[in-house]
């Protein structure tokens, strides 16, 4: 369980609403979804690593 509360924790700074809509008016809708993808992927990635260590 400690893998996902670490998702939680790195992804909660990209998925914020606040961070979406200053990145949405800075940027196109590519760079965007590229933001959000790599944002939600690491997320993924580094629980899984938490959890593998934990």
């Amino acid at each position: 369980m400690a893998g996902a509360a670490m998702a939680f924790m790195v992804a909660g700074a990209v998925s914020s609403i606040l961070a979406m809509a200053v990145v949405w008016s800075l940027v196109r809708l590519s760079v965007f979804l590229a933001y959000i993808g790599f944002g939600i992927f690491g997320a993924i990635v580094i629980g899984l690593f938490y959890q593998v260590l934990v």
